[in-house]
């Protein structure tokens, strides 16, 4: 199917009208990507990427006169895949078109494709943190099967005390922000031993951007009638991040993202790029293409915290 000198037989050769002033277009814009911050943004020339779980030692016991050292072996958990998947757009100009409109459309809409392609990546990445309770068709699930934000992740130790939760089902508010500040604070590793983390970004569905700033830039504790200081503001110290690619209006959450152990990623093998080239037939049409090769998910969520 190509674009031809009129979209339907209402407006044929609109487009060719010397006295059409401009073409009105929302999408002629400035690209937008807010996947970034949230992620290890990472390069592979690798089609299928493989990572795996695996913790050392539980802590020791004592032991009794002339008894035996015990030996442990470290625990391998499991395994997360990453594949790369191609994404792709385009759009055929018959000849006609490219000759006689005035506007310039095929560099402009070739602009547009290249601009789409970023989005549309965006997009996609964002349905990791807009359905963080489900696994999505790409990112799947991480080490221990489940998804991005669970009540009950599962450590590797032999009992519980490796697991934990990362997901609260409360708005944002300086008690939510409080919880989120002592699940790092007490945050364990897999065998159950105390880790720790320190969050440092707080993103949000821009809806919340005014009570984000009224529980952190406070002087006194946000919302009260008191005295009280606003310890969070000295204590956590995140950046705010609001976000318009987050689909509920109540979404927010926190991460570690610079921690070692932060474990979100975007591997991406091949950044989007356009092809013009003749159309293959007798029409001297021209088709535009473009392409891209990307994955996402995550392994381990240890320093990710999900909010409502």
């Amino acid at each position: 199917m190509a674009t031809y000198t009129h979209f339907d037989t209402s407006t044929k050769n609109d487009l060719l009208k010397p006295g059409l002033r401009k073409l009105f277009d929302t999408t002629d814009r400035e690209t937008h990507v807010f996947y970034k911050p949230m992620v290890n943004d990472l390069r592979t020339n690798q089609y299928i990427e493989d990572d795996r779980q695996i913790a050392s030692f539980e802590l020791p016991g004592t032991i009794a006169e002339g008894g035996n050292i015990p030996l442990q072996n470290p625990i391998l958990g499991g395994a997360k895949s990453y594949t790369q998947q191609r994404m792709g757009t385009g759009f055929r100009i018959t000849d006609a078109m490219k000759r006689f409109n005035i506007h310039n459309l095929t560099k402009r809409w070739t602009k547009a494709i290249a601009r789409v392609q970023k989005e549309g990546k965006d997009v996609e990445i964002h349905r990791m943190f807009n359905a963080p309770t489900a696994t999505t068709a790409i990112c799947g699930a991480g080490y221990d099967t489940l998804d991005l934000a669970e009540t009950t992740h599962t450590g590797l130790d032999t009992g519980t005390s490796g697991d934990y939760d990362n997901l609260l089902s409360a708005a944002l508010s300086t008690s939510a922000v409080e919880s989120a500040w002592y699940y790092f604070n007490t945050l364990k590793d897999d065998m159950g031993v105390y880790m720790g983390g320190r969050p440092d970004l707080l993103f949000y569905e821009p809806t919340l951007h005014f009570t984000a700033n009224e529980i952190f830039k406070s002087v006194g504790k946000a919302h009260e009638l008191s005295n009280t200081i606003n310890v969070l503001k000295e204590e956590l110290g995140v950046k705010l991040y609001p976000n318009p690619r987050l689909s509920a209006t109540t979404t927010w959450g926190m991460m570690a993202k610079n921690s070692d152990l932060f474990d979100i990623n975007v591997l991406t093998s091949v950044d989007p790029y356009v092809d013009t080239k003749d159309a293959p037939d007798n029409t001297f049409d021209t088709i535009v293409i473009s392409q891209q090769y990307f994955t996402y998910g995550y392994g381990d969520a240890h320093m990710y915290y999900q909010g409502n």
